[in-house]
Protein backbone atom coordinates (compact mmCIF):
# COMPACT_ATOMS: atom_id res chain seq x y z
CA UNK A 1 0.00 0.00 0.00
CA UNK A 2 2.77 2.46 0.62
CA UNK A 3 4.46 1.62 -1.84
CA UNK A 4 1.90 2.41 -4.73
CA UNK A 5 0.92 5.58 -2.49
CA UNK A 6 4.53 6.93 -2.57
CA UNK A 7 4.78 5.99 -6.50
CA UNK A 8 1.79 7.71 -7.30
CA UNK A 9 3.30 10.96 -5.57
CA UNK A 10 6.44 10.75 -7.37
CA UNK A 11 4.82 10.27 -10.38
CA UNK A 12 2.44 13.32 -9.46
CA UNK A 13 5.57 15.21 -8.64
CA UNK A 14 7.38 14.48 -11.70
CA UNK A 15 5.01 15.53 -13.96
CA UNK A 16 4.35 18.65 -11.99
CA UNK A 17 6.40 21.28 -13.25
CA UNK A 18 9.48 20.47 -14.47
CA UNK A 19 11.39 23.06 -16.75
CA UNK A 20 12.73 22.13 -20.44
CA UNK A 21 16.38 23.62 -20.56
CA UNK A 22 17.62 24.33 -24.03
CA UNK A 23 20.92 23.40 -24.31
CA UNK A 24 21.42 24.76 -27.38
CA UNK A 25 21.40 29.19 -27.85
CA UNK A 26 21.61 31.61 -30.14
CA UNK A 27 23.86 34.78 -30.14
CA UNK A 28 22.83 38.13 -30.75
CA UNK A 29 24.76 39.78 -33.21
CA UNK A 30 25.12 36.71 -35.73
CA UNK A 31 22.46 34.24 -35.18
CA UNK A 32 24.65 31.50 -34.47
CA UNK A 33 23.14 28.59 -32.37
CA UNK A 34 25.96 27.04 -30.52
CA UNK A 35 26.08 24.86 -27.89
CA UNK A 36 26.28 26.41 -24.03
CA UNK A 37 28.93 23.94 -23.66
CA UNK A 38 31.43 24.25 -25.69
CA UNK A 39 30.93 27.55 -26.58
CA UNK A 40 31.39 30.18 -23.15
CA UNK A 41 30.72 33.61 -23.34
CA UNK A 42 31.11 35.93 -19.77
CA UNK A 43 27.99 35.87 -17.40
CA UNK A 44 26.05 39.17 -16.77
CA UNK A 45 27.63 40.70 -14.02
CA UNK A 46 25.04 40.46 -10.93
CA UNK A 47 25.98 44.17 -10.40
CA UNK A 48 24.30 45.04 -13.85
CA UNK A 49 20.65 43.79 -12.40
CA UNK A 50 21.03 45.70 -9.26
CA UNK A 51 21.55 49.10 -11.50
CA UNK A 52 19.13 48.43 -14.01
CA UNK A 53 15.51 47.10 -12.89
CA UNK A 54 14.31 46.44 -15.97
CA UNK A 55 16.76 43.61 -16.39
CA UNK A 56 15.86 41.90 -12.90
CA UNK A 57 13.67 39.25 -13.37
CA UNK A 58 13.98 39.16 -17.61
CA UNK A 59 16.87 36.36 -17.94
CA UNK A 60 17.03 32.31 -16.20
CA UNK A 61 20.65 33.04 -17.46
CA UNK A 62 22.18 35.71 -18.92
CA UNK A 63 25.82 36.11 -21.19
CA UNK A 64 27.73 39.52 -22.01
CA UNK A 65 28.65 39.47 -25.80
CA UNK A 66 29.82 42.58 -26.11
CA UNK A 67 30.79 45.80 -23.52
CA UNK A 68 32.68 48.99 -24.20
CA UNK A 69 33.79 51.38 -21.24
CA UNK A 70 33.29 55.02 -22.66
CA UNK A 71 34.22 58.23 -19.82
CA UNK A 72 30.46 59.09 -19.28
CA UNK A 73 29.04 55.73 -19.83
CA UNK A 74 29.11 51.85 -20.40
CA UNK A 75 27.57 49.68 -22.76
CA UNK A 76 26.79 46.18 -22.78
CA UNK A 77 25.27 43.42 -25.59
CA UNK A 78 23.05 41.16 -23.37
CA UNK A 79 21.19 38.14 -24.69
CA UNK A 80 20.10 34.84 -22.56
CA UNK A 81 17.62 32.27 -21.59
CA UNK A 82 13.73 32.91 -20.63
CA UNK A 83 11.85 31.11 -18.82
CA UNK A 84 7.68 31.08 -20.30
CA UNK A 85 4.90 28.85 -18.99
CA UNK A 86 2.36 27.08 -20.89
CA UNK A 87 -1.06 28.93 -20.40
CA UNK A 88 -3.21 25.60 -18.70
CA UNK A 89 -2.88 26.05 -14.61
CA UNK A 90 0.51 23.64 -13.78
CA UNK A 91 1.57 23.81 -17.46
CA UNK A 92 5.20 23.09 -18.54
CA UNK A 93 7.79 25.19 -17.98
CA UNK A 94 10.10 25.79 -21.18
CA UNK A 95 13.20 28.16 -20.73
CA UNK A 96 14.84 28.93 -24.21
CA UNK A 97 17.19 32.11 -25.92
CA UNK A 98 15.18 34.98 -25.88
CA UNK A 99 13.81 35.36 -28.96
CA UNK A 100 14.39 39.06 -29.43
CA UNK A 101 17.56 39.46 -30.15
CA UNK A 102 19.10 40.21 -26.94
CA UNK A 103 18.85 43.39 -25.28
CA UNK A 104 21.78 46.43 -25.27
CA UNK A 105 22.58 48.40 -21.85
CA UNK A 106 23.69 51.16 -21.27
CA UNK A 107 24.98 52.73 -18.12
CA UNK A 108 24.93 56.87 -17.61
CA UNK A 109 25.56 58.09 -14.20
CA UNK A 110 23.02 56.43 -11.94
CA UNK A 111 20.77 55.64 -14.54
CA UNK A 112 20.30 53.05 -16.99
CA UNK A 113 18.43 52.17 -20.56
CA UNK A 114 17.84 49.01 -22.07
CA UNK A 115 16.72 48.71 -25.69
CA UNK A 116 16.21 45.88 -28.08
CA UNK A 117 19.80 45.24 -29.74
CA UNK A 118 18.44 45.30 -33.10
CA UNK A 119 17.34 49.21 -32.26
CA UNK A 120 20.65 50.14 -30.14
CA UNK A 121 22.89 48.81 -33.81
CA UNK A 122 20.42 50.34 -36.15
CA UNK A 123 20.13 53.67 -34.18
CA UNK A 124 16.80 53.39 -34.94
CA UNK A 125 14.00 54.84 -32.46
CA UNK A 126 12.10 51.99 -30.65
CA UNK A 127 8.41 52.85 -31.18
CA UNK A 128 7.17 50.54 -27.83
CA UNK A 129 5.53 52.25 -25.23
CA UNK A 130 8.45 51.57 -22.69
CA UNK A 131 11.39 51.59 -24.85
CA UNK A 132 13.98 53.64 -23.72
CA UNK A 133 16.50 54.57 -26.83
CA UNK A 134 19.94 54.08 -26.37
CA UNK A 135 21.33 56.64 -29.15
CA UNK A 136 25.09 56.65 -29.75
CA UNK A 137 27.81 58.13 -31.78
CA UNK A 138 29.09 55.77 -34.90
CA UNK A 139 32.41 55.66 -32.89
CA UNK A 140 30.37 54.09 -30.07
CA UNK A 141 28.67 51.62 -31.93
CA UNK A 142 32.58 50.53 -34.16
CA UNK A 143 33.80 50.07 -30.41
CA UNK A 144 31.55 47.97 -28.83
CA UNK A 145 31.15 45.38 -32.46
CA UNK A 146 35.34 45.30 -32.26
CA UNK A 147 35.08 44.30 -28.17
CA UNK A 148 32.46 41.64 -29.44
CA UNK A 149 34.21 40.31 -32.06
CA UNK A 150 37.15 40.03 -30.39
CA UNK A 151 34.69 38.24 -27.23
CA UNK A 152 33.51 35.74 -29.74
CA UNK A 153 36.94 34.96 -31.04
CA UNK A 154 37.98 33.56 -27.26
CA UNK A 155 34.42 31.94 -26.65
CA UNK A 156 34.72 30.14 -30.07
CA UNK A 157 37.93 29.39 -29.84
CA UNK A 158 39.67 31.17 -32.62
CA UNK A 159 39.29 33.58 -35.61
CA UNK A 160 38.93 30.77 -37.93
CA UNK A 161 36.48 28.71 -35.99
CA UNK A 162 34.58 31.76 -35.66
CA UNK A 163 34.32 32.56 -39.57
CA UNK A 164 33.00 29.23 -40.52
CA UNK A 165 30.00 29.89 -38.76
CA UNK A 166 29.37 33.68 -39.58
CA UNK A 167 26.94 34.22 -42.95
CA UNK A 168 27.68 38.22 -43.75
CA UNK A 169 24.89 38.32 -45.96
CA UNK A 170 22.43 37.81 -42.90
CA UNK A 171 23.61 40.40 -40.79
CA UNK A 172 22.63 44.17 -40.08
CA UNK A 173 24.45 46.61 -41.94
CA UNK A 174 26.73 47.96 -39.12
CA UNK A 175 27.54 44.34 -38.04
CA UNK A 176 28.53 43.51 -41.79
CA UNK A 177 30.39 46.72 -42.49
CA UNK A 178 32.38 46.29 -39.00
CA UNK A 179 32.80 42.56 -39.28
CA UNK A 180 33.87 42.48 -42.86
CA UNK A 181 37.23 45.03 -41.67
CA UNK A 182 37.71 42.74 -38.67
CA UNK A 183 37.74 39.96 -40.99
CA UNK A 184 40.51 41.45 -43.31
CA UNK A 185 42.46 42.36 -40.26
CA UNK A 186 45.59 39.90 -39.68
CA UNK A 187 45.79 41.34 -36.21
CA UNK A 188 43.72 38.29 -34.90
Amino acid sequence: MWICTWTFCAALLCSAKTATVQKLMTDPLFGISYDREKVSFERMPGALTESCPRLRGRYVAAWVYGHLKTPDSEYFLISGLMESHADEPGGAVTVAPDEGGGVAVALRGSGCAVDQSEYFLTQEVNPGKTATPIMVPKAVLAGILQEAFERYVIAFGGKQELLKHVKPKALLPVVREQFEAFEKDSGQ
